[in-house]
């Protein structure tokens, strides 16, 4: 297994080993392109080894794709890669969802903590999950996960979503923001 400079010296400053391992086994699939399926199984196979359980029984123990399917619809995972693939941050998203039900969390309230969450951050819930605590999820200063989206429609093909309120684009905006869009 390679790991980037960075993740090795993560690595050597950790004091645990568990952590350590779990820590490699999650970043090392910076190219993932897992199936459904095989997500779902990764993920199970991950909540198993910590002992994550959704509480009273709200879903399965397992993690079946029609879970991860249903999470995709309620917004609580980003979408697959164009070739249908899941990655990294799928993986860590769905963790994450599971460990937040396993404090008993219903998943509007769960969609509003890990909305535009970073993988770091969703790293960190999992490290507290393998740590056997639960994590410390706080709103931004600003309020910016509670604040409500704006969609700005940019054309047939693409929305703004913002937090700020009454925001207005001219034309001139519009047009430069679908340029730069669409200069791949």
């Amino acid at each position: 297994m390679v790991l980037e400079t960075r993740e090795m010296d993560f690595l050597k400053n950790r004091k645990s080993f568990d952590w350590a391992v779990i820590y490699s086994n999650t970043v090392n699939h910076r190219n993932m392109d897992l199936s459904i399926e095989q997500l779902a199984n990764k993920v199970t196979a991950w909540c198993d080894q910590h002992g994550v359980v959704p509480a009273n029984g709200q879903v399965a123990t397992d993690t079946q794709p029609r879970t991860l399917r249903y999470y995709r619809t309620l917004g609580l995972m980003d979408a697959p890669a164009t070739g249908g693939g899941f990655a990294e941050r799928h993986y860590l998203q769905a963790c994450a969802v599971r460990v937040l039900q396993a404090d008993g969390l219903p998943l509007a309230r769960i969609h509003s903590l890990l909305f535009g969450r970073s993988d770091e951050e969703l790293l960190g819930i999992l490290k507290a999950a393998e740590s056997k605590r639960s994590p410390e999820l706080h709103a931004s200063p600003d309020g910016a996960a509670t604040a409500p989206l704006q969609t700005v429609p940019l054309g047939p093909d693409f929305l703004l979503v913002s937090r700020r309120p009454h925001l207005r684009l001219s034309e001139s905006q519009i047009r430069n923001i679908l340029h730069l869009l669409n200069s791949n």
